[in-house]
């Protein structure tokens, strides 16, 4: 990965002729309803930005992306350059803390005005402010827009006037503010004569790199194009394709959602949102423009748009929270009385637990960047409650290995599935994945896909690393003792 970022262009060089915005793209990746690159096409000239981005030395910046993530964001930006040059516009990429790259970059293009969608995570919020400042200091106008969310968190609270920490009142108060009409794309233009020149410049200068320079495939491609690529389609296009086919994965989706052997039983949307490949305005509206799904009593139709809402509160809380990849929101949780256990991790890992259905899950993660949502509560109860594994430990494994992780969704559920965070399942609920997997698995479809030896005589297939029923108990004891340290 490229490091420091070389300084921009001569104190003296005259200002742009033609006003000229630069895009700074992160989670937004596609042209159609985005508020900041409509309002940059608006005012003139466009040049997008995507910057690999590391914290500064202030921890200012988002969470490093990780593996799975950074092989989505590679393919997803590849799709999102070839858009944007359709529409006239060039797409740099940088790599290294922005608070250095993007003014060196605005510096060297003569850029006059900054635009980008906004934030939520609090070192990003941080260091987007700190740009904002620095910015208009140097006398370049600053925008940013909403894009990423329906509801942006300060637009409601509880009725003392704090945040919501229970999902269902959210939801009913979120759900009652308007959704906007998703923008079309923005008309293509043709850009000022020496735009050209100005970005081979900074490419030439070193501030800008090639798409493979960035180095988000710096694992072996030919692991990612042997597992995870067999599975998904990255980029704006494939997502808008999805969206055409939105009626067909919500018909159903109240029962189907739960069966994980049923590959049609949801959207699998949820990496198209984490990387802002369509909006949930896109979403939303498309779901209640439908003659059938759209109308009020339509369970399925609930039941994915309630989904959606989830993912609202998880930002929410993550707005209105302290850092949540380890800090529990519930503070009696900094005593629970964990057990780490390197090779009972290893062995969740990679799906080597001797129980079926949290091997399936597991091993389904591991090859397609993906999970089922029901068995993602499943291993997650698994790991935190009968193996007595931090729940952290299964935070940071989702993140690195998800092609859906996203700062506020990954520690949000985790916390959730742990017992430790806003609206959590109390701790005494315990998934008993055999009972999983008789209830939503009972013809065996999922377990066989990934764990064919898991059904098969003689296979070899492990015996389980512990006792179902005994470690409940013990997670039970554990929970006792950190209530009575609390008392």
């Amino acid at each position: 990965m490229p490091g420091s970022v070389p300084g921009g262009s001569d104190a003296g060089s005259p200002p742009a002729a033609v006003p000229l915005t630069i895009v700074w793209f992160r989670d937004d990746l596609r042209v159609t309803d985005h508020p900041a690159l409509s309002a940059a096409r608006e005012a003139g000239a466009v040049v997008g930005l995507w910057i690999r981005e590391v914290r500064d030395a202030q921890g200012r910046g988002p969470r490093p992306l990780g593996g799975a993530t950074r092989w989505w964001a590679h393919r997803s930006l590849a799709v999102l350059a070839a858009e944007l040059e359709e529409l006239g516009i060039p797409l740099l990429f940088a790599a290294g803390p922005a608070g250095a790259v993007l003014p060196a970059v605005a510096e060297h293009l003569q850029a006059t005005a900054v635009t980008w969608s906004r934030r939520y995570a609090p070192a990003s919020r941080a260091l987007d402010a700190h740009l904002k400042d620095e910015l208009r200091a140097a006398g370049l106008a600053v925008h940013s827009h909403p894009g990423s969310l329906l509801v942006e968190p300060w637009e409601i609270a509880t009725g003392s006037g704090g945040h919501y920490q229970v999902f269902t009142p959210f939801w009913k108060a979120a759900a009652e503010l308007p959704v906007g009409v998703p923008l079309p794309a923005p008309a293509s233009q043709g850009p000022p004569a020496d735009l050209a020149e100005r970005v081979e410049g900074a490419r030439w200068a070193g501030i800008a790199v090639t798409l493979d320079e960035l180095g988000l495939l710096d694992q072996d491609p030919r692991w990612w194009e042997g597992t995870i690529a067999r599975h998904w389609e990255p980029g704006c296009v494939a997502a808008g394709s999805a969206l055409a086919g939105l009626e067909e994965a919500v018909t159903g989706y109240s029962t189907a959602r739960d069966v994980p052997g049923d590959e049609h039983g949801t959207s699998r949307l949820s990496p198209r949102l984490r990387f802002g490949e369509l909006s949930p305005r896109q979403l939303v509206h498309a779901v209640n423009a439908h003659p059938e799904l759209g109308a009020p009593q339509n369970e399925d139709r609930r039941a994915w748009v309630r989904q959606l809402y989830w993912r609202e509160f998880a930002w929410h809380l993550t707005y209105h929270c302290p850092p949540l990849e380890r800090t529990p929101l519930r503070p009696e949780f900094e005593s629970f009385p964990w057990e780490p256990d390197e090779g009972a991790l290893r062995a969740w890992q990679r799906g080597r637990t001797g129980v079926p259905l949290v091997d399936a899950g597991m091993r389904q993660l591991w090859q397609s960047g993906w999970m089922h949502n029901r068995v993602r509560l499943v291993v997650g109860s698994f790991l935190a409650k009968n193996l007595l594994q931090p729940w952290w430990e299964g935070e940071q494994w989702f993140w690195d290995t998800l092609v859906d992780a996203d700062e506020a969704n990954n520690p949000v559920s985790w916390q959730w599935v742990a017992g430790c965070g806003a609206d959590a399942a109390p701790y005494f609920r315990v998934f008993n994945p055999e009972t999983q997997r008789q209830r939503f698995d009972p013809d065996g479809a999922y377990v066989r896909r990934w764990v064919p030896e898991a059904v098969e005589p003689l296979s070899g297939y492990p015996e389980p690393i512990v006792d179902v029923k005994e470690s409940r108990r013990r997670a039970l004891d554990a929970y006792a003792a950190m209530k009575d340290a609390a008392s």
